[in-house]
């Protein structure tokens, strides 16, 4: 794979990533609807200490939970990595008020359509 080829894949799963952070925001349900539709894939699996959601009806309700509980809660990508379909981010999460409250690593798996297809965060919270 040539440098340019490469260059192109990282920015696709960088986009699809931060796409997929963003719909964790305080985003419209439409909005949100489309995020997911653009970067995660419908049979999508995710995972966290505290859940498991399968699709994106799941995934929606629990990043809607995730505004109910820290409204205005949004993330920063801090570290992307990729290779063979699959990625790493360092991440914080900030609440309304623009604080700090949790950090931490997810894992992706990409499927073949470019989209997220498995994601599994580890966080802690901001001490």
């Amino acid at each position: 794979m040539s440098a340019d080829d490469l260059a192109a894949a990282r920015d696709g799963f960088l986009t699809a990533w931060n796409t997929y952070q963003a719909a964790w925001s305080g985003v419209s349900d439409g909005e949100r609807q489309q995020m997911l539709d653009d970067c995660v894939s419908p049979d999508c699996v995710y995972t966290d200490p505290t859940s498991v959601s399968r699709g994106h009806r799941e995934l929606t309700a629990k990043m809607q939970a995730t505004q109910r509980n820290f409204p205005g809660a949004r993330f920063r990508n801090d570290k992307f990595a990729h290779h063979h379909g699959q990625a790493v981010s360092n991440w914080t999460m900030f609440d309304g008020n623009g604080s700090a409250i949790f950090t931490g690593t997810s894992y992706a798996r990409y499927g073949d359509d470019g989209r997220l297809a498995q994601m599994t965060g580890f966080f802690e919270p901001v001490r």
